[in-house]
């Protein structure tokens, strides 16, 4: 998957997590800003009830701060999409 950027951060989604995974609340933020749209958007086609979509997008997302540092160089949206699916 392409890096899209329309957080107006220019940091590449690998830059993004590896500030994360140093407690980078403000990278967070910005790989949230860039990923939650597709993200929900895509979940909530496979899951017809919205708060479980919200939820998993939120678990998701923590699950991203917890676990960054683990991030290992794949696309990071390959990335989200299996720990959403999780």
């Amino acid at each position: 998957m392409s890096d899209l950027r329309p957080s107006g951060d220019d940091r590449t989604d690998e830059a993004l997590l590896r500030a994360v995974a140093q407690g980078d609340t403000a990278a967070l933020a910005a790989f949230y800003d860039r990923h939650a749209g597709w993200l929900l958007a895509r979940l909530s086609r496979r899951c017809p009830d919205a708060e479980t979509v919200r939820e998993v997008v939120q678990d998701t997302f923590v699950t991203v701060w917890r676990s960054a540092a683990a991030h290992r160089g794949a696309a990071a949206g390959g990335w989200l999409w299996v720990t959403a699916a999780r």
